[in-house]
């Protein structure tokens, strides 16, 4: 989680207003101490979970209907989340609306192509195994749909190992950063 919040901090300014959609228990948050950064899940408990751990505000909310004011926020996140979501198209939609103009999207994907995440998928009661979206082509052209951007691949994971790789089968987790299409 360090180097994927290292990693957004790279995309986004210090002044940013910034939603992190499916903010879980709020891990990101905690690594955003001087940042205006909202959270926002769909579960209760980790809405709960989030604000025992962090002072930032939290939301329990839909990310196809974001209860957040039309081009408000600098910077919406999405930190392995996209993948879960069955209604890609809607929260993409959302997430656009919510973007003040010349705001950024910030999507870390579970790289599908990588050893690290089809391992995971075979393995039994891992996450991974509730992913929706198992084709992470398909989703970052998704999103390519919705930003003016590009898609990099940063981060490797091997066993418990973590490194930078540009490579698509070593790297686990590709970012796709841009802007809305105007």
């Amino acid at each position: 989680m360090d180097r994927e919040a290292a990693y957004v901090k790279q995309q986004i300014a210090t002044d940013d207003r910034i939603l992190n959609v499916g903010c879980g228990i709020g891990s990101l948050e905690e690594r955003f101490p001087e940042h205006e950064i909202i959270g926002l899940d769909r579960s209760a408990a980790m809405v709960q979970a989030a604000q025992n751990r962090v002072s930032a505000p939290f939301v329990l909310g839909d990310a196809t209907a974001l209860p957040i004011a039309t081009a408000s926020i600098d910077a919406v996140v999405f930190v392995s989340t996209l993948e879960f979501i069955p209604r890609l198209d809607a929260v993409l939609r959302e997430a656009t609306r919510v973007l003040a103009s010349g705001g950024t999207l910030v999507a870390l994907v579970l790289n599908t192509r990588s050893e690290y995440v089809q391992s995971n998928l075979q393995r039994e009661g891992s996450y991974f195994q509730r992913m929706v979206h198992r084709d992470s082509d398909a989703v970052t052209k998704t999103i390519l749909e919705y930003v003016d951007g590009k898609q990099e691949f940063f981060l490797g994971i091997s066993d418990e190992e973590v490194f930078e790789s540009t490579d698509p089968t070593t790297a686990a987790i590709s970012a796709i950063v841009g802007t809305p299409h105007e």
